[in-house]
């Protein structure tokens, strides 16, 4: 009975999907609370991904004009907070811990003679972004990386590293094939 009621739950989250415009080729799934989606731009959501959320919901903004496009089977755990204003690209297979902030905007000018800063986001596949770990505008995260958990992530990290601290920075390089996927 639990799997069928999982089964209708998950086809209703794919209607869900559907009324906010989120191109979905496949399925979705959600374990817990469904995210809150406020769609405006474009929302491509991979097949196989799932949302996690039983403490806080997640949250995904997607601004007009903007684009934002989340692999197949990437892993979304709870309370994350993407905020996609001009455009934001999340790789297959990428596992997002609880309360992660992806936001590709600073919102506010930070003195009157600058304009307010918004750049693309784009994070390779099968990487892992640790626990309240905030990736900021214009950062690259390069395949198979590991941001550990708290860091601020602004810039770019290389393929295949493990980035920690505020700023985050490369403390460590790994050693895996192209084909390989983290559980």
């Amino acid at each position: 009975m639990k799997r069928y009621l999982n089964k209708v739950r998950n086809l209703l989250f794919t209607r869900y999907c559907q009324m906010h415009k989120v191109v979905t080729p496949g399925r979705g799934y959600v374990d817990g609370r469904w995210p809150v989606i406020r769609n405006q731009g474009a929302f491509h959501l991979g097949s196989g991904v799932c949302f996690r959320s039983f403490r806080t919901q997640t949250r995904i903004d997607v601004f007009k004009d903007a684009k934002l496009s989340i692999g197949d089977g990437c892993f979304i755990n709870d309370g994350v907070n993407i905020c996609c204003s001009t455009g934001i690209t999340i790789g297959p297979n990428t596992k997002i811990a609880d309360w992660v902030v992806l936001y590709d905007t600073d919102f506010h000018a930070v003195e009157p003679s600058e304009p307010v800063r918004s750049e693309c986001i784009t994070i390779g596949k099968n990487v892992w972004l640790g626990a309240r770990v905030m990736v900021l505008p214009g950062s690259t995260i390069g395949d198979h990386s590991v941001v550990a958990a708290g860091a601020i992530m602004r810039g770019h990290i290389p393929a295949r590293s493990i980035a920690a601290g505020i700023p985050a920075k490369v403390i460590k390089s790994i050693t895996c094939e192209d084909d390989w996927v983290r559980s």
